[in-house]
């Protein structure tokens, strides 16, 4: 019997700047997604929650992200420092009510500031600094083969 494939679950912070605030013009977390189709390749099962639709408050954000249960989480912005509060704590949320959870953080701002994230959120298990594809191309080492 295969193994279960590991369940991957990126998630797309609620913009705090007033730029994505603008009626009807909701932009794809193009980041998440070049991150979401290698790991797809690589045999993982991957979502997305696209937590800026809504936008989702932390309590939903929080609620949806545990029902759908995922080894692992990624959290990140592309271009959006704004939003790397939010995340911290949707990010601190989940790791109080899931411990083990590893959680992973990338985009322009930890690319920038990860011996900072890392040292002064215990939350944030690991940083993707620069593109995120060729990071998420790495795991291919470890990923379960496709059933």
């Amino acid at each position: 019997m295969p193994s279960p494939r590991k369940k991957i679950l990126l998630i797309n912070p609620p913009h705090t700047a007033i730029g994505s605030r603008i009626p009807r013009e909701q932009l794809p977390p193009l980041g998440l997604l070049s991150v979401g189709g290698p790991l797809i390749d690589a045999g993982f099962d991957v979502e997305l929650l696209d937590a800026e639709f809504g936008p989702m408050t932390l309590d939903a954000i929080l609620a949806d992200a545990l029902q759908r249960a995922p080894d692992l989480v990624m959290l990140g912005h592309s271009g959006s420092t704004s939003a790397h509060d939010t995340i911290m704590r949707i990010a601190a949320r989940l790791k109080a009510a899931r411990p083990g959870l590893p959680i992973v953080y990338g985009g322009v701002y930890p690319t920038y500031h990860w011996q900072d994230v890392l040292r002064d959120y215990p939350q944030i298990d690991y940083i993707v600094r620069g593109e995120g594809e060729r990071t998420s191309c790495a795991a291919k080492a470890n990923a379960p083969p496709p059933n």
